[in-house]
């Protein structure tokens, strides 16, 4: 037995000094010899140690990290461990046990099952005296003192309603190894895991895989009190050089790996950054140079006073998501040889309208054109929610309605990437605004959520453009 296994082991047996009631001495003293028979090594990490904790200790888990990391090595112990104490151990009352391991497709559990059932197998001083009931590679099925232990691959897509397993293990149930999912599947795979999947299991549910967008799956779990959410990058600070596992991924290493992957795959399969947001049409780098902390969001309420003129976009949301208005005034620095050019443009005003009647948004921009001197705004009027109050000439003449097209949405979004790329616009830091920014892709496509639909990055498209109609000083075409 090498040091760095004596080690980790010494460190897992702080925790408990008995396999059969803890899953990190499990995985250290019997699993890991598995796993060293059929790969030929085993390289121990601190990480595993917390992740078998994690599950253990609680019922409901969602873990996010890196590829390469054994996120799915420590779920398939943890089915060993249970087949370990239920059935050689004879821990328990229950006479049978069934488990369903999930993935995106029923094939890639399947997969995985095998690993399972090779290292189970190769562990015989172990687990010899179990019956295997099928001739399945891919599916558990033994039995021992009375008692049988049943673990199934399904998919998301193709599992049987109506089961009710014991414990549900869902791994990678959003990546389809084939073809890059889009935003109506995965909203497909959200709603049934909400609505099916979710109420399946009657004891335990553990999630764990790779985000793909901001706003998906994993960002739901993560505000779900009842379950205990963890992102585990590879690195965890680049300052320090910190890394998730030091013996099998130093710093070093990674860095090469970021070399050879380029910036954005290793965003995504090593760092946990959403792949949707990797591939959005604004980076989140490029977002946090152009937000300040110290900005204001200036209410309608108080008196504030502006030297320069102020323009406005408004994306009108739809009952299912809220509408959403930005302020953006026009700000001078001054230089050695006097002002700068016209063109920079400083937000102010930050507006989320949940649930409210079409009435009380226009009376609140009629509030907020004449509060901050807006000269012109630019609204969505793709569905025309405002023609009513157009034709009784209710609007403010500030106003002006847009069709959204896919020529004039991909105009107004390279307005809008010429000023985020020469940091010629500055807005107010709001996790909301950043989060539905960083929503849209590089197709202006949007994840939708109870937060948004990629609004605010409209409706800062809607007020840039608003500005450039006015004032255009910039040639981007």
């Amino acid at each position: 037995m090498t040091k760095k296994i004596k080690q980790f082991k010494k460190i897992s047996n702080s925790i408990s000094l008995n396999p059969s009631n803890c899953f990190a001495n499990f995985f250290f003293e019997i699993f890991a010899i598995g796993i060293k028979r059929i790969d030929g090594n085993f390289t121990p990490s601190k990480h595993f140690i917390l992740w078998c904790h994690i599950l253990q200790a609680h019922q409901r888990t969602s873990i996010v990290s890196a590829r390469f990391h054994c996120k799915s090595t420590i779920h398939l112990g943890y089915v060993a461990w249970h087949i370990y104490c239920k059935l050689v151990l004879n821990q328990g009352n229950n006479p049978y046990y069934e488990w369903l391991y999930m993935g995106y497709l029923e094939d890639l559990s399947i997969h995985l099952l095998k690993h399972l059932k090779r290292f189970i197998t190769i562990l015989p001083e172990y687990f010899g005296e179990l019956k295997d009931n099928t001739r399945s590679e891919g599916i558990i099925d033994y039995s021992l003192n009375d008692k049988r232990f049943i673990c199934e691959p399904t998919g998301i897509l193709t599992f049987k309603r109506g089961r009710h397993p014991n414990v549900l293990i869902c791994d990678d149930i959003l990546k389809d190894p084939d073809t890059k999912m889009d935003i109506s599947q995965l909203k497909k795979v959200e709603r049934i895991f909400i609505e099916e999947v979710e109420s399946m299991p009657k004891e335990e549910i553990h999630v764990c895989g790779t985000p793909q967008d901001r706003q998906d799956l994993f960002a739901k779990l993560e505000k779900m009190p009842e379950y205990y959410s963890g992102k585990f990058p590879a690195i965890k600070s680049f300052e320090e050089k910190i890394v998730l596992w030091d013996e099998a991924y130093p710093f070093d290493v990674l860095m090469n790996r970021r070399k050879s992957y380029g910036e954005k795959s290793f965003n995504k399969e090593f760092m946990c950054r959403a792949m949707r947001s990797e591939e959005g049409y604004v980076s989140e780098m490029a977002l946090d140079k152009i937000t300040k902390p110290k900005l204001k969001n200036y209410s309608i309420s108080k008196k504030i006073k502006l030297n320069n003129y102020c323009y406005a976009g408004f994306d009108i949301g739809k009952r299912s998501h809220p509408s959403h208005l930005v302020i953006l005034c026009e700000r001078r620095r001054k230089f050695l040889y006097g002002s700068e050019p016209r063109g920079y443009l400083t937000q102010v005003h930050s507006k989320w309208m949940d649930g409210w009647d079409y009435k009380d948004q226009l009376e609140y921009i009629r509030e907020a054109i004449n509060f901050f001197g807006v000269e012109r705004l630019l609204y969505d009027d793709t569905r025309a929610e405002f023609e009513g109050f157009n034709e009784s000439g209710n609007l403010p003449a500030e106003m002006q309605g847009v069709v959204f097209t896919q020529k004039s949405k991909f105009k107004m979004a390279a307005y809008l990437d010429v000023y985020i790329s020469n940091e010629s616009l500055n807005l107010i830091s709001e996790e909301r605004q950043k989060n539905q920014i960083l929503t849209v892709d590089n197709d202006l496509k949007a994840f939708q959520s109870t937060e948004g639909h990629g609004d605010a990055f409209f409706s800062l498209c809607l007020a840039v453009s608003a500005y450039m109609e006015v004032s255009p000083q910039i040639t981007v075409f």
